[in-house]
């Protein structure tokens, strides 16, 4: 039996051993090689996963500080400004006197806060920096719900190594089926992202109501930035199809060579 470890070049070298005839008569072997496979590649996606989310959380968090930041100075420009009524009153004053009139009461037909109304801009500005900002808590949230999913996912309940053995079973095929690896690594990443573009766009038209010049230096560096991005996500999917024509291309898990395909798993006689 070859017990040399796994080499992604050369991925025939790995071998496991041959199934028994009849499964416990073989003093554990098998089981014991199972085992410890399951294990490592439970580990493996647990730990990665986790790494992704927790580096999502503390992005997330950040991200939407900033963007709460910006909305604080967005905001208060939907509604109008106090402080133009007490003008526009003072203004009206000060004309009656330099007429002659003494009117004990103002002459304006309406207030500017009765006829206000936010600009295209602004207001387009701030839905852009709210659906940003949702865009973060939600992915903040479902990054949280990640956590929980993985904790229940290594989570035992004893039983014996059979029982245990059935357990990992039904979760590794459950996330397979609900692509719990595909939701926590490339959606919730993406969904993050797309916040950000969204984010970039706000801003780039919020600097744009101050100065244009400005606008025009942070926009050019946003669309570079986002030229990187889509340019980099063009190459991966080419990547990612090509090495789905040629496996030799990338190295591939322990479980692409395995024979467990279709082996009961004691017991219970279910396909692994």
């Amino acid at each position: 039996m070859d017990t040399r470890a796994f080499d992604p070049y050369n991925p025939a070298i790995f071998e496991v051993p041959a199934p028994p005839q009849e499964f416990g008569q073989d003093g554990g072997k098998f089981y014991h090689y199972y085992d410890a496979l399951a294990e490592e590649i439970d580990e493996n996606m647990v730990m990665g996963l986790k790494e992704q989310l927790d580096g999502l959380l503390i992005f997330a968090g950040l991200f939407a500080g900033v963007n709460t930041a910006f909305l604080a100075l967005t905001l208060p420009l939907m509604s109008s400004d106090p402080a133009d009524d007490t003008n526009a009153l003072l203004r009206d004053i000060l004309l009656n006197l330099a007429s002659g009139r003494n009117d004990s009461l103002p002459t304006l037909n309406s207030f500017p806060s009765e006829t206000f109304s936010p600009s295209g801009t602004i207001l387009t500005v701030n839905v852009l920096f709210s659906v940003s900002l949702t865009f973060a808590i939600i992915s903040s949230l479902l990054a949280v719900l990640g956590r929980q999913w993985l904790v229940y996912y290594r989570k035992r309940t004893g039983g014996g190594p059979e029982r245990q053995r059935w357990e990992q079973l039904k979760r590794f095929l459950g996330a397979e089926r609900w692509r719990l690896e595909w939701i926590l690594d490339d959606f919730l990443p993406s969904l993050l992202q797309i916040g950000l573009i969204i984010f970039c766009i706000s801003l780039t038209i919020y600097l744009n109501t101050l100065h244009t010049m400005l606008s025009n230096i942070v926009g050019a560096f946003m669309c570079a930035g986002l030229a990187i991005l889509v340019t980099t996500g063009i190459f991966a999917a080419w990547d990612k199809s090509f090495t789905a024509l040629d496996h030799t291309c990338t190295p591939q898990l322990p479980t692409s060579q395995t024979k467990f395909g279709g082996l009961p798993v004691e017991g219970y006689g279910a396909p692994l």
